[in-house]
């Protein structure tokens, strides 16, 4: 996989972060905002390319964009997670 490297733990909490900082800047649904949070803090190998690649959102774009989503779900008060 040519942009393995660039899926790191350190950019998915480049993402998290980036997706704090959007919700605290506007009301969005959370899908919206971690996928403009994953085009900002990944490599564009891995959005962009791979999206082109396959035509379509790619699954491991799709994947980082939930995986972001749960994160920042699990961050939100009222959503049952655990304080």
């Amino acid at each position: 996989m040519e942009y393995g490297e660039a899926v790191t733990p350190e950019a998915l909490d480049r993402a998290v972060a980036i997706g704090r900082a959007m919700l605290r800047e506007r009301e969005a649904p959370l899908g919206a905002i971690a996928l403009a949070a994953v085009s900002q803090a990944y490599c564009v190998c891995v959005t962009d390319g791979e999206d082109a690649a396959e035509r379509r959102l790619s699954d491991v774009h799709q994947r980082l964009v939930e995986t972001v989503a749960e994160r920042l779900a699990a961050e939100q008060p009222g959503t049952g997670s655990k304080e």
